[in-house]
């Protein structure tokens, strides 16, 4: 069930606020997860390329040639796989694109996140709930 967008604004603000108040905690999180799903990606794409390939000279042995087909689609699923999980993360060139304005340089940010503001609001909220029960 996919999360409504309050939901995801708020998760996404308390990632952000994780972010400034431990970057070195964030990155290690971070490289941690992008490490293993490497490594599955890759055992994955090779076990899906060798399956593939039994598969196309199963098929040119017993000439069906659905057979041959269905192993190379799933050969060049795998390789995809591959490439797409070696690609660093949130770096799609059409956001880049749209971010940097055509020129290359970032444009700057209209408001600077506030540091404690989500921890303040969140603490706030906790209270008006005690308060009202």
């Amino acid at each position: 069930m996919p999360l409504s967008d309050h939901e995801q604004r708020l998760l996404d603000e308390i990632e952000q606020a994780l972010y400034a108040e431990d970057p070195k905690f964030a990155s290690a999180v971070r490289s941690a997860g992008r490490r293993s799903r490497l490594r599955r990606a890759i055992i994955l794409s090779t076990v899906g390329v060798l399956a593939g390939l039994g598969l196309v000279l199963v098929g040119l042995m017993s000439n069906l040639i659905a057979l041959s087909v269905i192993g190379f689609v799933l050969v060049v699923a795998s390789c995809g796989l591959v490439v797409r999980s070696l690609r660093p993360a949130g770096r799609a060139p059409v956001a880049e694109d749209a971010r940097t304005g055509g020129n290359g340089k970032a444009r700057a940010k209209s408001a600077p996140p506030r540091q404690n503001g989500l921890r303040s609001r969140m603490e706030e909220r906790l209270r008006r709930r005690f308060d009202e029960s």
